[in-house]
């Protein structure tokens, strides 16, 4: 058939179709997810009287799907006079990679029920729709690992579903069963490693991710862009410096360093552990209107005070043409946060607001907002600000509230800030501590005990605080009150010394 037939079916007469014209343009058209294709080509199906065709019918379901059309898809399959495992693993996985992850499993369930025995990529399918869902669907997702490992007993199970399992497991937050199907998987593939190491990550467990990065070099999997970029992050969560930059050598070596994810990474990374100059050296290295690289510049620019190198690359994005996302407004926003610039923070919010921007408004928005006003001492127009928010209240919001009462010794406004955040989030027990903090502050002690007794009884403590410092020899860690460092002499000594230095040293007015 000419290309342009598939390509376009109104090009050819109605008595040019037959069964392959017609399965070559379905393809076609679901590679373009051509929505306006499905019914006329649904008409010609039924035109040439091949509805009871299986393969055509599930061609045209699959379209339907691409084309962002699930109700017509499942009209189209719930007319098929028969369905064999294609046409439900179709649906299945159709609708799993479409985000529509309920639904899929909801189809999953049918196919069992109806005695058609899922394969491999059913229960691939079936195993991107639990991670999808994440932990509400990990009961559904340990069934569907029950049948793959009783397909494993009839035969070599395909990697890609076996990579299925560990990703479930990942996202539904069981990170030690993902580690348990990791150990017994037969082929560990890079794409596995890489699942497992951003599982690690992603559940606070950064040196066990890098440990991890070692193990699989020491076995001589490839590395890709996708595990450094994982490697990269890590190095940021823990702000490790030295490692980070050997990280970036091996991007290097590897020829990885035009990938935007990966640059993106870098920037992060560099960032995190206070090196904002080079972040921009990354940045500029090669040319990208990626807006996710541009984002986490303005964000790093931001935490370093360079406010006005952020709010400069913001407008610079809008004058290129990049988009500017939520994420994008909520970093400048911050940046005006940290820079104390009121009036440039009113500006972009209220290109927000006022519908001049596309961006749809976030109560993270509206809590970069109110922490603005409350840096700058506005505690008044702050406490109307949040009360008048669309949303319900955000804790961000309140938490910043409460912290710029108590440096500006507002202990009533504190008190109140203290009991909102209560009653937003109780399970958290630094607030529990924030509210006995701000009545002893304003030496009302009979309240102050009365809550400290109530912490005891319900055995609320607060986390202690925890610090590191990376040296020549490691990382050092320090944890309130902790008395075990070797060197906690010397350190203490040290430490009376500066305090002596700052005593001396003369106040200068700006």
């Amino acid at each position: 058939m000419p290309p342009s037939r598939a390509a376009s079916w109104q090009s050819s007469t109605p008595a040019a179709w037959d069964a392959t014209s017609l399965a070559s343009a379905l393809k076609a058209a679901a590679a373009r997810r051509s929505a306006a294709h499905v019914g006329p080509l649904h008409a010609v199906l039924l035109k040439l009287g091949l509805t009871a065709s299986a393969i055509h019918a599930t061609s045209l379901a699959h379209l339907a799907l691409r084309s962002g059309l699930p109700r017509y898809a499942r009209e189209l399959f719930d007319e098929m006079p028969r369905r064999d495992v294609v046409s439900w693993t179709s649906l299945v996985t159709g609708h799993a990679h479409q985000g529509l992850h309920r639904d899929s499993l909801a189809l999953l369930r049918r196919m069992v029920a109806s005695g058609v025995q899922p394969n491999g990529y059913s229960l691939s399918g079936g195993l991107l729709a639990c991670a999808g869902v994440g932990r509400s669907a990990l009961a559904h997702g340990k069934e569907i690992h029950a049948n793959v490992v009783k397909m494993s007993s009839r035969g070599s199970v395909d990697p890609v579903v076996e990579n299925g399992v560990l990703d479930m497991y990942s996202r539904c937050g069981s990170i030690e069963y993902a580690l348990r199907v990791f150990r017994v998987m037969r082929v560990r593939n890079t794409v596995a490693w890489n699942s497992m190491m951003a599982a690690l990550l992603g559940s606070g467990q950064a040196e066990d991710a890098l440990r991890l990065f070692v193990s699989m070099a020491s076995c001589s999997v490839g590395a890709d862009g996708f595990s450094f970029s994982i490697v990269v992050d890590a190095c940021g969560e823990l702000a490790l410096l030295k490692q980070g930059m050997q990280a970036h050598t091996q991007v290097i070596g590897g020829g990885f360093e035009a990938d935007v994810v990966v640059r993106n990474s870098l920037v992060d990374m560099y960032a995190k552990c206070g090196c904002v100059d080079s972040a921009e050296l990354v940045f500029k290295a090669v040319s990208s209107n990626d807006a996710v690289l541009w984002t986490t510049m303005i964000s790093a620019y931001g935490k370093f005070g360079r406010v006005r190198d952020a709010v400069s690359m913001f407008d610079r994005m809008a004058h290129l043409g990049i988009k500017q996302d939520g994420i994008a407004y909520l970093a400048v926003l911050s940046a005006c946060s940290h820079g104390g610039l009121v009036r440039e923070g009113w500006y972009y919010f209220s290109l927000m607001s006022d519908g001049s921007s596309s961006v749809k408004m976030q109560p993270e928005h509206y809590g970069c907002m109110a922490d603005l006003l409350c840096r700058r001492g506005y505690l008044e127009e702050a406490l109307e600000f949040i009360e008048n928010m669309p949303f319900d209240s955000s804790v961000a919001a309140w938490s910043a509230l409460l912290n710029s009462s108590r440096i500006h010794g507002n202990a009533k406004l504190g008190q109140f800030a203290a009991s909102c955040l209560l009653k937003l989030d109780p399970e958290n027990h630094s607030n529990w501590v924030a509210l006995s903090s701000v009545h002893a502050s304003g030496n009302d002690w009979h309240e102050t005990w009365t809550i400290r007794e109530s912490m005891s009884r319900e055995c609320v403590k607060k986390e202690p605080g925890c610090s590191w410092v990376e040296l020549c020899d490691g990382v050092h860690v320090f944890i309130m009150a902790d008395q075990s460092h070797p060197e906690l002499f010397q350190i203490l000594q040290s430490l009376d010394s500066l305090k002596d230095d700052i005593l001396v040293m003369p106040w200068r007015v700006t």
